[in-house]
Formats: C-alpha cells, structure tokens, sequence
C-alpha cells in the first residue's frame, strides 16, 4: 500500500471540497445571512486539512493500484461527509454533530434522509449545500475529482472503485475523457431541469436546489413537503421524467448523442427499468383506485410520483404512501432493493444486477435437468463471465447480510420491526424515506446517536456497493 499517494489523493479531495463550500458562501452572502461565517470558517477548515495532507504525500503516482484505488474511494466519501458536516455543526443547524454528519452523509451519498425538524426556517446558504452535496455525490465525488485533476496513473482504480454497477463502462479510452463526458452530460441534464422547473413557477433557488435532489436521486428538498408543498401536476411529471432520466444509465446518453439511436432500446438493462416502472405504477394506481382515491387519475398521479422516485431511489414525495393500502407499501418497500440501472445516480442493488440474479437462478434450474449441458449465461448477445456472476451473487449476499445484522440492531433501538428493517433498507438503498417511524411524514431525529452512526455507515456502504468499504477491515490491507 502506498499511504504517502492515498494521502496525497485524499488532500486534493478535501481542496475540492472546500472549493465546493464557496459556492453556498456566496448564496448566503448574496441573501445577507450570517451563517456565511460557518461556511467561510468550515471551507477554511477543509482546506488546511486538504492542504496538509496533499503536502504531506508524495508526488509520484508510481505504484497506484487497485488496492490504492478502494482505500481513496473509501476514506475518500467517509472524509468528505466528516468536514462537509462542519457547515451544518458551526452554523447551528444541529446542536450534536452526530446529526451534522448523518445529514451530511445523506446529502453526499444521495440518500435524502434527515433528521432536520424545521426545514424551512433554515438559512438559504446551508439548505444549498445542504442540496448541492446530493449533486455532487450523485455522479460521484471521485468522478468529478478525476474529470479535473492532473493524476491520470491510478484513475482506472479509483473509477472503478466508485461507480455502480458490477462492471463500469470506459466510454473512451481514457478514464479522464469518460469522467468528463459523463459530467457533462450531468451538467446539461441539470441545467434543463433548472430552466423547466423554472418556467414551471418555480423561484431559481427552489429550481435549483431540486434539481440538485433530482438528477443526485437524492430528494433533499427546502420545503418541508417536499415536491408536494406546490400541489402541481406539472411540477410533479417534470420531476417524473428527471428522476427517470437521472436514474439510466448516462452511458447511453452519450451512446445516443454520438449516433447510436438504438442505444435506449436496444438495451436490455434500460427496458427491464422501464417496465418495472411502467407495471409498478399500473399496480399501485390499480389497488389505490380500488381503496384509497376516489379518481382513476388522481390515483395514477400519485403512484407514479411515488414509484419513480423509490425506484430511482430520489426519495421526494408527493404523498404519505405509508398511509397507503397494505399492497402499495409492500410494493414500494420491495421497490427499494431494486434501485436504478447501472452508472447512473440511483442506488440499491441496480436492475442490471436484478436480471442477472434471476437468470442465473433459471439457469440453475435447468442444470438440474442436464447437469453436463455448457449453458453460458448471456444478456442480449453478450456472454457474462462468469467472474461478474460471482461478483453479483457476493454481493447480494452481503448486501442481505448487512441489512438482515443492520436490521436487528436497529430493533435494539426500540423500532418495531417495519421502522427498523425500512430504515435500513432507506438508508442502505440510498433512498431516505421509509415506513412507519421514519416514513414520508416523518424523520429520523428520534433515532438515538449509535443507532445515527449505523445507518449512516450503511448509507456510505450503500453508496459505494459495500466492496471499497469493507476490503479496509482485510487483515494485510495496509502493508506497505
């Protein structure tokens, strides 16, 4: 393990972030509020720190490796959630920072769940950040490091180690190249968003700060109703449509944009998101049309806002859907282990890796009848190695570990059963709402400090797919 170069790439990290804290500086100091102090005083603070640590390494990239890779990806997002608290905590948003780093964490890994009682009587400048930082986690925080960031030797590590999905797609030759078209392409989709929602009625501030929840698949909102405070119709489909574009796959955008016009449909990953989408929201209309809303349409706007934004994982609300019939909140609930497609801002366990589950599980069936057959799993026309299966079913089975452990301590807090298990499966999928005690209408403020620092470690697993994570505890790890 070379420590001095793992140091020196989370130095630049943190000087990143610090850059990041002046952008709400001038928010607050453009709407004349005080807590511009705390988030000069939290940028100054991020910056000495990155600052040393960046001085304190070498300046050779030699030696970078995979394991260089995971130790920055990790350390990297558990950093930048620690000091991107610091403007929460030294502005008074939260007395404990335990509170300033849970919200922190969410903010970063696109989770969206919080543990803020008064949203709205909170300065401009911190609820920015507050939304940027979804913004900025949803592509990545590495992504973005390496689309500006001169260290070229180790970015095929570090990409790797960060971006979702079993296996990350190079859209150029070089790693840098494909972090700059995936960010651009990010930005342009952000920047429609912020001119829709705008034409819509919305003020910029609102405009952008959901817009940063959105394309982020975060759901941060300033409004303490989320997306249902404007009681829109047309707000709510444009957020629709955003959530779902935020939640494929950007590689296919730029496929599409450079001539491929069949590269939505042609691929399998884009139309099983698609349809799980399409029959959810036909599912939830149905049994909600039957025993809850008195109008067919009235129940499809609701479901669709609500199946889009758990399947993508954004975590905005137009209703309280744990006040929904037995059938939709168990739907919903098991929408939250889907998730969104691969390299895209969505998080849980991806529908890539959903359809490869389930057909490897066929294709065991079939063994059962002709145990000699040579039986290659494909996906289109492409045959799946067999190293990426057994990837995925590794971590299907920790991610259900992790849940089934997180779950059972949380019952330890004295959640019932349904609070607990939503809580981890919100957090741990990167989602933010969940059901019962911290369902839509509700936050985890309640929650007590060691019960905070579980689910918000699951959030930063969630984030980076568990491997990066836990390959830190791997006895020899750190040897030089």
């Amino acid at each position: 393990m070379n420590h001095a170069l793992v140091l020196r790439s989370l130095g630049f990290l943190l000087l990143l972030e610090a850059a990041a804290m002046t952008i709400p500086l001038g928010v607050s100091l453009a709407y004349g509020e005080s807590e511009y102090r705390a988030l000069a005083l939290a940028a100054l603070l991020t910056g000495a720190a990155g600052a040393a640590m960046y001085l304190g390494g070498r300046t050779s990239v030699e030696g970078f490796g995979y394991r260089e890779g995971l130790a920055v990806a990790a350390l990297g997002w558990v950093l930048v959630a620690a000091f991107g608290a610091l403007p929460f905590y030294l502005g008074g948003m939260f007395a404990s920072y335990v509170d300033a780093l849970f919200e922190s964490t969410s903010g970063f890994t696109t989770t969206g769940a919080t543990v803020l009682v008064d949203i709205e009587a909170q300065s401009r400048g911190l609820l920015f950040w507050r939304s940027f930082a979804h913004w900025l986690g949803g592509m990545g925080i590495l992504v973005l490091t390496l689309a500006i960031t001169p260290i070229a030797a180790g970015s095929t590590k570090v990409f790797q180690a960060e971006s979702p999905g079993p296996a990350p797609t190079k859209l150029v030759p070089r790693i840098k190249d494909t972090a700059r078209i995936l960010y651009g392409v990010y930005f342009v989709l952000s920047l429609a968003e912020v001119v829709a929602l705008s034409a819509l009625g919305m003020s910029l501030f609102e405009s952008v700060t959901h817009t940063f929840g959105t394309m982020g698949t975060g759901g941060f909102s300033p409004r303490a109703e989320s997306i249902g405070a404007y009681d829109s119709p047309a707000i709510e489909m444009t957020v629709v449509v955003f959530m779902l574009v935020a939640g494929t796959n950007f590689a296919l955008y730029y496929r599409f944009i450079t001539g491929d016009r069949g590269a939505f449909w042609e691929d399998r990953e884009f139309r099983a998101f698609l349809g799980i989408m399409l029959v959810g929201t036909a599912l939830v209309t149905l049994n909600l049309r039957h025993l809850y809303y008195d109008s067919l349409l009235e129940a499809l706007r609701y479901a669709s806002f609500q199946v889009a934004s758990i399947l993508t994982t954004t975590g905005y609300t137009t209703a309280d859907f744990d006040r929904w019939p037995e059938f939709s909140r168990a739907f919903l609930l098991l929408l939250m282990f889907v998730g969104g497609s691969a390299g895209s801002t969505g998080g849980s366990v991806k529908v890539i890796r959903i359809i490869l589950l389930v057909k490897y599980a066929v294709r065991e069936l079939h063994r059962k009848l002709h145990p000699r057959a040579v039986m290659p799993l494909r996906l289109g026309r492409t045959t799946v190695p067999e190293s990426v299966l057994s990837g995925i079913l590794a971590f299907f089975v920790l991610y259900m570990a992790i849940f089934v452990v997180s779950t059972l301590l949380m019952t330890l807090e004295g959640l019932d059963l349904l609070s607990a298990a939503a809580s981890v499966a919100a957090t741990l999928g990167n989602i933010g709402p969940g059901l019962g005690l911290v369902g839509p209408a509700e936050n985890y403020a309640f929650i007590s400090a060691p019960g905070k620092l579980l689910l918000t470690l699951n959030m930063i697993l969630g984030r980076l797919e568990i491997y990066p994570l836990l390959t830190l505890l791997i006895r020899g790890f750190w040897r030089e």
